[in-house]
C-alpha cells in the first residue's frame, strides 16, 4: 500500500512540475486491463452550430453524410441505431466532425460539432457544413 501511495505521489508531483510540457502521456486501460498510451500533441478546438429543419432525422443524416463527402471528409459513416436521433461522422485530416439530427417538437434539429488542431480550419468546416443544410 505504501508503494502505491508513493508512486501516486511521484506521478502527481511529476505532472505538477511539468506544466509547460505538451499535452501527452495520458494513460488509459483497454478492456483487457492492458495499459494503452494515448498521445495528444495539441489541444483541440471545438466549434458547433445548429439549424432547425423540416426533414425527418433519417433524411437529415443522409444529407449530413452527403455534405461531409462533398467537403472531402473520409471515413464517413452514419449511425441509425437510436430511435430519437440519427448521426453522421467523418474525418478531414486531423479534424473530426459529427452531425446529429434529432426530432424535437415535430421538427428536426441538426447539430454539428467539429474538433481539430487549427481553430480557423475548424470554424470554416463548421460554417461549410451548416451552410449546406
Amino acid at each position: 500500500m505504501k508503494i502505491i501511495t508513493l508512486v501516486s505521489m511521484l506521478f502527481l508531483f511529476g505532472c505538477a512540475s511539468n506544466q509547460n510540457k505538451p499535452i501527452q502521456d495520458h494513460i488509459e486501460l483497454d478492456n483487457a486491463s492492458n495499459i494503452v498510451e494515448v498521445v495528444r500533441t495539441y489541444r483541440p478546438h471545438l466549434w458547433t452550430g445548429f439549424k432547425i429543419l423540416k426533414l425527418n432525422p433519417e433524411l437529415c443524416s443522409l444529407k449530413g453524410q452527403s455534405i461531409l463527402k462533398s467537403l472531402g471528409f473520409k471515413s464517413v459513416t452514419r449511425n441509425l441505431k437510436y430511435d430519437k436521433a440519427k448521426y453522421a461522422y467523418g474525418n478531414f485530416n486531423d479534424n473530426r466532425a459529427a452531425i446529429t439530427c434529432a426530432k424535437l417538437d415535430g421538427q428536426t434539429v441538426v447539430y454539428s460539432s467539429i474538433a481539430g488542431p487549427d481553430a480557423k480550419i475548424v470554424e470554416r468546416l463548421r460554417n461549410e457544413i451548416i451552410w449546406k443544410f
